[in-house]
This record gives structure tokens, sequence and C-alpha cells, in this order.
């Protein structure tokens, strides 16, 4: 069996090289497809009002990044075609066309501005193998360096199916996780996060602020937002996931508050929906194993095993209740755990990734078995626990979530919907947390955990 240990470690982060007091705030801005195109042509008074924008956050010592969509749409439209492709191949061929366009126009508005960009175009599995992950992170950090707004997009003409991000909305999460980014902006042609589809919803409702993802309760099932975007209210909400748990506030809004995006960073402004860093984000190598794609199948973990990992505990046969799919040893696997208090029928709730020890099959034959039994279960000498504590990674790392009052720089009051800052607070502190804080540990307890 490959040892876990075997991945190289992250001796350094971006942000560390950016500045050691992060000084810089590093922002990175994500434009849809739904935002870039307007009916058959690019949207050119957006493309000038992201480059000015981007200028004034440079000028106001931000490290900025730009995550491109419609690189499809804009082939379509040089090529005359309505309709986007079905299938893969005919996707990629639009997006090559269509890269040529989109980067002669972002060439154009930020040479306006005095602005020198950068092309860089990343595959899943570019991010997915560790050696190339801190190839580009080394890439991002000599970008930024240099003052150089690196433009990001999918490199689409190379990606095959199963190792594509799908989505920009997901992608801009990995650089902003990337570049340990402190606002990641999710640009679309929608106010926020609403309670409901506002096109078909008229009791739909603006949610100003998210402290925990986990206690959402949306209907995200509007779709992307043109025939020719991949993302949707849904994708959002997964990238929110990944990037505050890496620390980086995450905010949904309109393209046409874009001018309010230096307001927001550098004075704490508030527009659209933002959802909350975790007060103790992941670092290295770690935020790395949290951003890989899972394997087929997932470990359902009892109360007692959310209790351990959020005490930085390693994963035991005792904390399994039951084990879904198929997996190969090392690779990373969902765990997921049911809340006692959940309405019948109601979804688990994913606690975070780990890199397992052992597969699929042998984990299901260590389920409650205690470690010294192990040899005995799966015939060798392997690792004591199924997944190290340095090998797992929680969504709200130590069960600690999110509080407005963790960030006082944020100006909720200064948001457009919130027309009373007192009555906001009291309805954002009634429902209660679904994560169990983190609690202490005597050593016999230690012992059988």
């Amino acid at each position: 069996m490959a040892s876990s240990t075997a991945i190289p470690r992250l001796s350094t982060t971006i942000g560390e090289a950016v500045g050691a007091a992060k000084s810089e705030k590093v922002v990175v801005i994500k434009v849809g497809t739904s935002s870039l195109l307007r009916k058959d042509h690019l949207h050119l008074s957006l493309l000038g009002t992201l480059a000015e924008t981007c200028a004034d956050l440079a000028a106001a010592g931000c490290k900025v990044i730009v995550v491109t969509s419609g690189a499809v749409g804009a082939g379509c439209q040089v090529l005359g075609t309505t309709e986007k492709p079905v299938d893969l191949a005919g996707k990629q061929a639009l997006a090559a066309v269509g890269m040529v366009r989109l980067m002669r126009m972002y060439d154009d508005f930020f040479t306006s501005v005095s602005q020198p960009i950068a092309q860089v175009l990343l595959s899943l599995d570019n991010l997915m193998d560790r050696t190339q992950y801190l190839n580009a992170q080394r890439t991002f950090q000599a970008l930024l360096t240099r003052n150089v707004i690196p433009i990001v997009n999918e490199n689409d003409t190379i990606a095959v199916q199963n190792l594509k991000f799908g989505d920009n909305d997901t992608l801009s999460a990995h650089i902003a996780s990337l570049v340990d980014a402190d606002y990641l902006f999710l640009l679309t042609d929608v106010d926020g996060l609403y309670t409901g589809n506002p096109n078909a919803d008229p009791e739909a409702k603006l949610i100003p602020l998210v402290e925990n993802i986990e206690d959402l309760e949306v209907d995200t099932s509007g779709g992307a937002g043109t025939k020719f975007g991949t993302g949707g209210m849904a994708t959002k909400i997964s990238a929110a996931r990944m990037a505050v748990a890496g620390g980086c506030h995450t905010v949904v809004m309109h393209s046409n508050q874009l001018p309010f995006l230096t307001d927001i960073v550098v004075n704490g402004a508030s527009y659209g929906t933002l959802f909350l860093a975790v007060p103790q984000p992941l670092g290295g190598r770690k935020r790395w194993i949290l951003l890989q794609q899972p394997a087929e199948g997932y470990i359902m973990l009892n109360k007692k095993a959310e209790s351990a990992l959020n005490n930085d505990k390693s994963l035991y046969g005792t904390h399994i209740v039951s084990v879904t799919g198929e997996w190969a040893a090392d690779d990373a696997v969902r765990l997921l755990v049911a809340d006692e208090d959940a309405e019948e029928g109601s979804e688990p709730r994913e606690l975070g990734r780990a890199i397992l020890n052992y597969s699929s099959k042998e984990c299901e034959k260590l389920i409650g078995q205690l470690s010294d039994d192990f040899f005995d279960v799966v015939g060798y000498s392997g690792a004591e626990s199924l997944a190290h504590r340095n090998n797992i990674c929680l969504w709200i790392p130590g069960g600690e979530e999110a509080t407005l009052q963790d960030f006082p720089e944020i100006n909720m009051e200064s948001h457009p919907s919130v027309a009373d800052l007192g009555e906001f607070l009291a309805d954002l502190n009634q429902d209660k947390p679904k994560t169990p804080p983190p609690s202490s540990f005597t050593e016999e307890e230690e012992d059988i955990i």
C-alpha cells in the first residue's frame, strides 16, 4: 500500500510570498457568461468597467486575478452559430476560437488603463497533481509580484470530460484557494443569493449575509443564466463553500455593481450576498486536499467522529457507521454525518474529505474495529487509522463557524437591503448553528477515540 505521506508538502503560501503581514489584499473576480455576453456581441461597457475596477483595486494596493467565462459564447458569435454544441469536441473548438477574441478585447481595455495582463489556462488535472499545483502557485506569485493581472480560464482544448472543472465558479474557487485570496467575487446577472428563484417566485428575498452555508434553505433550481453558460446559483454556493474554507470571503453580486468592488474590499462596504470566511481556515497541503476531486463514494460517520475530527484527531474504525461506493487506498473520499435533529429523509451533511489509508472494501471490514485488530481483519500490517489527522480536511475546521462579529471591518449597515441593522442582527441570530462546537478530551477519552 502506498503511503499517503508521499505527497510533497507546501513550504510557503502565496500569502506569505505576497507579504508576510498580508498588507496587500488578494482579490479574485469571476465574470460569468451571462455578464460578458449581450445579445449578439460581447458586453463592451462591462469589459471597460471591469478594467477600470481592476486598475482601481491595483491602485489601492490590491493584487487582482480575473477568472473569465464566455469563450464558447464568443466563439459562437465569431462563427455565427446560435446554438451551443452539446459534444465536448465541439465546445472545445468554439472555446479555442472564442478565447482569441476574448483575450484581444481584454488586452485592449486593460491597455487603455495602463494595466498589464497575462493569459493563464488551467485544467483540473493541473491542480489535482500536487507538483503542478505548486508550480501554478509559483507562476501566480511571479505575476502578482510584477503587478500583472492574470486572466484565467479553463484550458478547454485539452480537458477531458472527467477532468473538467465543469464551470468557472468552481475554477475561481480553486484559484482563490491557490493564491490565498482575501475576496472572491462571483459576478452574475442577479443581485445575489435569494431564498428562491426571483424570476419565478415573487416572494423570494435577497440574503445579504451567510455565516454558515450548511444552514441555508434556498431553491437553486434556476440553472445557468444563459444558453452559453454552465453555472447557476447552485454552483456558486458550492464555489463559496470551497473558498470560505480557505479563509476567503465570497461575494455573489450583479455585474452592474462592479464599481463598488473597491469600496467593499478597502472600506468593508456590503453588496450582494456575502459568504463569510471561516475563522480557522485551512492552509497549505490541507487546503489542496479539500479541493481534490472526491472518489465516487463516501463514509458515513457517527457523532463521536465529528467531535473527534473537530479536535484534530485521526479517523478510526470505531467512527464509521457505513461505507458507500468504491475507492482505492490514498483516494480522497467524502466524510458525511447525519444530524440528530434532521428531518426524516433529509440529506446527510458533508463534514469534509480525507485521504484514506485503506480501500472501500477494507474500510467495510474495519467498521467498528479497534486499531489493534486491523491486522487480523485486512491481513497485513497497515496504518493504525483509516485516515491520519494530517490527511483529514473539514469544511468548517475545528467546528468553529464564522460570525459577523469576527469581522468588525464589514459594514452590513451599508447593504442596500438592510434597512435596520439591529433588526437584521436579531434575525441573523435566531437560528442555532448545526455544527457542534469542538469539545475538550481527557487522556482517557483519547484512548477510546
